[in-house]
């Protein structure tokens, strides 16, 4: 009876002490600030072997965990139109409103599936110790003449499309209207036609400023936050708010880890206000939680919140890019290669 207990026990228990939890995000200057003020003080707390690791958002690898049954990650941060695929496909976990409470979140700050981790954005910058004067906005970005040099976008179509169209004439309020029809994609891909050869395409967050720093691309369009931290620390990169398109990057439990229980409680402890308010003041964050979000010294500390700048820009559409991500995911890496 002993050995039979003991051997029940093991089957239960096993698969959640075979290896240590994982949390996975974005990397850069960001997940260094998490890991000190939001991973390892939960950790601590719980007595959690806990270890991080980054990923491009590659969302493709957490379905392939998934379906073999092989979870080797359990918390991930994941972007709005991936988790809420995700979340319809099973991927992903419904959490709890009772352990992770959605009143504590500012508008559309938590969903079924994942709890909003932080506000990011991605806008128009240069270097204007190598060139005084640059596009302001987006038809500026894709006029060759008048600002020549290589230029360097995300490698991917989503925000890529948007830009193209806003270079294109299309107001920031029909932007969706017009790349949801076949018309509008044709359009889009057509403008980027205009610039290919000249196009750096990043795929991490830091490649914009490297480039951007080292000469190599002349103007780039890059994550906000790292921006605006390259200048703190006296870059001379102006930010150009009115080219800002942004959206909430979001925390998520994987479906199937034998971590599911504390992923959440490692979620609900990291979208609380106090470790949240302590990240601010290593890393110009822009949290989901409500009562950090509204705190006045962290807005006075991080001039280059998401939120203080949210009416400029444009608010990347969750269900636009969760209906037509794939497809167009498609059509981008075939046009790419050609």
């Amino acid at each position: 009876m002993k050995a039979f207990l003991a051997a029940t026990l093991l089957v239960l228990t096993g698969p959640a002490f075979a290896r240590d939890m994982v949390v996975v995000g974005f990397g850069g200057g960001f997940q260094d600030a998490a890991r000190t003020h939001l991973f390892k003080p939960w950790a601590q707390a719980t007595g959690t072997a806990l270890r991080d690791e980054t990923y491009n958002g590659e969302v493709a690898k957490i379905y392939a965990m998934t379906k073999a049954r092989d979870v080797s990650w359990d918390v991930v941060m994941v972007e709005a139109p991936e988790l809420a695929r995700g979340c319809e496909d099973g991927v992903f976990a419904k959490l709890d409103p009772a352990r992770v409470d959605p009143a504590k979140f500012i508008p559309g700050g938590t969903t079924a599936c994942g709890a909003g981790a932080v506000g990011w954005g991605v806008a128009l910058f240069w270097d204007k110790a190598r060139h005084a004067e640059g596009p302001g906005d987006y038809a500026g970005l894709f006029d060759l003449k008048r600002f020549p040099g290589k230029r360097s976008l995300r490698n991917g179509p989503k925000m890529t499309l948007e830009i193209a169209l806003m270079a294109d004439g299309v107001a920031v309020g029909d932007v969706y209207k017009v790349l949801a029809t076949k018309a509008g994609q044709d359009r889009a891909f057509a403008k980027l036609d205009t610039i290919k050869p000249e196009v750096i395409w990043w795929k991490s967050g830091a490649q914009p400023l490297q480039l951007i720093g080292s000469g190599e691309a002349a103007y780039a369009v890059g994550y906000v936050g790292r921006t605006a931290k390259a200048a703190s620390e006296g870059a001379a990169y102006p930010l150009m708010w009115g080219t800002m398109l942004y959206s909430f990057d979001y925390w998520a439990v994987v479906a199937g880890s034998p971590y599911a229980a504390q992923g959440v409680s490692l979620i609900a402890s990291m979208t609380d206000a106090k470790p949240l308010l302590a990240l601010g003041q290593d890393w110009a964050v822009s949290p989901a939680n409500r009562e950090a979000a509204g705190d006045a010294g962290l807005r006075a500390k991080n001039p280059a919140m998401v939120a203080a700048h949210a009416e400029e820009g444009l608010s990347i559409d969750t269900g636009f890019w969760a209906e037509h991500g794939d497809e167009l995911e498609a059509r981008f890496a075939t046009w790419a290669a050609r």
